[in-house]
């Protein structure tokens, strides 16, 4: 069975905060597009409001002090390298991580029906060379162990954006896994919103999930304004 996570906490000076509401919408998308049976697990510092069909733990590490090479305005995401540990079999024996702020617009079983320990959104096409996104993964947990045991967090943060990795969970993936063995592209349906054509009515063609990282959150009027066919997927 695969289990499905997302991340969520509070942390100082970040520009968005998510709730569990937000969580529960993500819920909600994989429930629809995912028909088999499956775990939904969101690893948070405060589980009140979530769904009671989520499954929920307690964060079980925090880096708040660390700042990102690239400076305060990037977000520190540091925690979820520990999904990489050999601890994370909790989790179940193969997850596929979601950022909160996606838009599931269709079936997941492609993304999910893989045989590789680590499939990752890497797509030379539309991304800098050596990036490997943080915001899906597919993961057989406790196989990559090193992603997780090799994370210094005094060293590894400058190691990796000195080799020009940006991000602070992605830059170290991107670091040690790249290229990775299996990789999710647009050819899978992954795209961001910013790549598709402001004032459409209808969802993009052959699109699976779209991300919203970098932009502003679907639940968001402005997003929801420029792009319309949000509020008919993001519920």
């Amino acid at each position: 069975m695969i289990s499905f996570v997302t991340w969520k906490w509070q942390a100082a000076g970040t520009s968005r905060t998510f709730s569990s509401a937000h969580v529960n919408v993500l819920y909600a998308m994989v429930k629809r597009h995912y028909p088999n049976p499956f775990r939904f697990i969101c690893i948070t510092d405060d589980p009140e409001g979530l769904d009671d069909r989520i499954d929920w733990i307690q964060i079980p590490v925090r880096f708040d002090d660390l700042i990102s090479p690239q400076g305060k305005r990037f977000p520190n995401c540091y925690c979820r390298l520990w999904a990489f540990s050999r601890e994370a079999i909790i989790l179940g024996e193969r997850i596929l991580s979601l950022d909160i702020d996606c838009i599931i617009l269709d079936d997941l079983r492609p993304l999910v029906d893989r045989d590789e320990d680590f499939v990752g959104w890497s797509d030379d096409e539309h991304f800098a060379d050596g990036k490997i996104a943080g915001g899906i993964y597919l993961l057989r947990t406790g196989s990559m162990p090193h992603i997780w045991e090799d994370f210094d967090p005094e060293k590894s943060p400058t190691q990796a954006f000195e080799r020009g990795n940006q991000g602070s969970d992605q830059g170290w993936m991107s670091y040690k896994i790249y290229p990775p063995k299996g990789k999710f592209t647009v050819g899978d349906g992954l795209i961001k919103i910013n790549w598709t054509t402001p004032g459409w009515r209808r969802a993009p063609k052959d699109a699976r999930i779209v991300f919203t990282n970098g932009v502003k959150p679907p639940w968001s009027s402005e997003i929801q304004a420029r792009y319309p066919w949000v509020k008919d997927h993001w519920r």
